[in-house]
């Protein structure tokens, strides 16, 4: 390995301690309980030791009283031990859960387009368990290397009759601890169930988060709402099954400590056992437990957590910084009714991997009046959608102006300018609920406009949560439609909403949705393609291959579309 390649092993190495900070309080409690069980396991070793090096069996009856209770000891400070370092292990699952679900929503749209949805999924199915994990190994492989110093025993040749009675001893053992661990097992199938749901609020993470990114309310009705709440529940599920299963280990160990007291103290009592027997089995028993095992397991998630921090950083997040989606912002650019929206020389690209520009839109200049109805039409690949993006400001220009208002949009400015925009995406992406709008007058809106999208029969609104979604692609636009009209917002951007829908619903979106914005004074964009409903338009854009091929009024295009149509 390259002297780059070890540095940067050693970086994340340190990371994974820099961020195993939930509580710094339980995991120094975490050590210093794994240091007092390491402590108590040490000094049983010695008691055990010390007396078989002298003469007669007979000896070891005076140290039956410690021993019994360094084994209470070690149980009770190596129990607490890890289940500090479980429950410190979830608090950074559920912290890193929150936080790279905030970075994706709070990231620039070209840079989640750029990393793919597959990826950020991987990330946040993967990647970030994987580091989790490999946090609670490291603190592991320090309790664990101090109970070990070098000590392996072979048992030799082994009284038959003793030997017949560890067996029975181990197998009671064994189904005695069968019902906690089926206890366990269910404990953990509700948390699969739980992370299953989880699964679908990071779902809701990736392919919702331009609705997201559009307002803030419902952005924040998401992360503190459902997905922390989620979050919460599968991190208590787990706590419990980790607990339970080391409540096991531990009692595990304990009959092992036990069967040694048995072995030294008790059979010596019925059989004839020479005092090699008994070293054999105290040491094998003794040290058979399991640290090693630990020990040796611990270098592949530690491996998989160092892969996993890299592989987050390299997405370009970075785990120091604290995503900022805060409350919904004030500026000059929040009003409740539009303002004149100007383009000025605005120029985006599109880069491949090898830094060429593959596709250009613009310069465009455009003006659209506040309360205008404009149509942007033109072919596939004539930059309709990135042009709206633009727009909503979900994708920044590499040159140009926009203005609202007459106010420049500054970088700084982009959150609270998307705060004055709702839109329906050509992908739209439709959540189980009202984020964000679940009071009474939003309930009711959204009741009124399930009957006049025909969605009555299929959906219903309970406690500001839609029945269901599962539904075709033209009935989710609908929803999505349903939930940007009851934003209130002054600028509504529509991709294509009309795409799906069959004739008597693209009347009721042209004829009656539009209409209504209108007359209550929103500035309306639609990118479409359906010229036949150009009656209700103020303005038309055509795009072809990145620019501007005419603007002009409704009035002035409608007697040629008229003729084309009539051809």
């Amino acid at each position: 390995m390259s002297h780059q390649s070890l540095a940067t092993c050693r970086s994340s190495i340190l990371s994974l301690w820099r961020i195993f900070g939930a509580s710094k309080k339980v995991f120094a409690l975490s050590v210093a309980s794994g240091a007092l069980a390491a402590i108590a396991s040490a000094w049983l070793l010695t008691l055990v030791t010390r007396p078989l090096e002298e003469e007669g069996s007979n000896k070891l009856q005076g140290v039956a009283g410690p021993f019994f209770a360094l084994c209470v000891l070690e149980l009770v400070s190596s129990g607490a031990s890890l289940v500090l370092l479980a429950r410190l292990a979830q608090e950074n699952l559920f912290s890193l859960c929150l936080w790279m679900s905030r970075s994706i929503v709070t990231a620039p749209l070209p840079k989640l387009q750029a990393l793919g949805v597959h990826r950020l999924m991987s990330a946040l199915a993967a990647d970030v368990e994987s580091v989790v994990v490999a946090q609670e190994t490291l603190p592991v492989i320090f309790i664990e290397g101090a109970k070990v110093t070098a000590v392996f025993a072979y048992l030799g040749a082994l009284s038959p009759q003793l030997f017949l009675i560890v067996a029975i001893f181990v197998a009671v053992s064994l189904i005695a601890l069968q019902r906690p661990q089926k206890w366990a097992w269910k404990l953990f199938e509700r948390a699969r169930q739980t992370e299953n749901a989880m699964f679908k609020h990071f779902r809701a993470a990736t392919e919702g988060s331009k609705e997201l990114k559009m307002d803030a309310r419902r952005r924040a009705a998401f992360l503190d709402e459902e997905l922390r709440g989620t979050a919460q529940t599968l991190k208590s599920q787990r706590v419990k099954a980790i607990g339970v299963f080391v409540l096991i280990e531990r009692l595990a160990s304990t009959l092992f400590y036990l069967l040694i007291g048995s072995v030294l103290f008790v059979f010596p009592q019925f059989l004839s056992v020479s005092s090699e027997s008994l070293t054999a089995f105290a040491l094998g028993i003794l040290f058979l437990s399991g640290p090693l095992i630990l020990l040796g397991g611990s270098l592949a998630p530690i491996g998989k957590g160092v892969v996993a921090l890299r592989n987050i950083e390299q997405m370009g997040l970075d785990l120091s910084a604290t995503p900022d989606t805060g409350p919904e912002p004030t500026s000059p650019f929040c009003a409740s009714q539009p303002k004149l929206l100007e383009l000025d020389n605005v120029v985006y690209r599109y880069w491949d991997e090898t830094e060429e520009c593959v596709y250009q839109l613009g310069p465009i200049t455009l003006r659209i009046e506040a309360g205008e109805l404009l149509s942007i039409v033109g072919g596939n690949g004539s930059g309709k959608t990135t042009l709206a993006l633009l727009l909503l400001g979900l994708f920044p220009p590499e040159s140009g102006t926009i203005r609202l208002g007459g106010r420049r949009v500054a970088e700084g400015d982009r959150e609270a300018y998307r705060q004055c925009f709702s839109a329906v995406f050509a992908d739209a992406y439709v959540f189980d609920s009202l984020l964000g709008y679940k009071d009474a007058a939003a309930h009711a809106r959204a009741h009124e406009l399930l009957k006049l999208l025909q969605l009555d029969g299929k959906v219903s609104i309970g406690n500001g949560c839609f029945s269901t979604t599962n539904l075709s692609r033209g009935q989710r636009k609908r929803l999505a439609l349903l939930a940007a009209y009851i934003e209130d917002r002054p600028f509504y951007v529509f991709d294509e909403w009309a795409a799906e829908q069959d004739p008597e619903f693209r009347d009721i979106f042209y004829y009656n949705l539009l209409p209504d914005l209108k007359e209550r004074g929103k500035t309306i964009i639609v990118i479409t393609h359906d010229h036949q409903y150009f009656d209700v338009t103020d303005k038309i854009v055509t795009l072809n291959y990145g620019r501007i091929e005419r603007s002009a009024s409704e009035r002035s295009l409608r007697s040629r579309y008229a003729v084309e149509l009539s051809k």
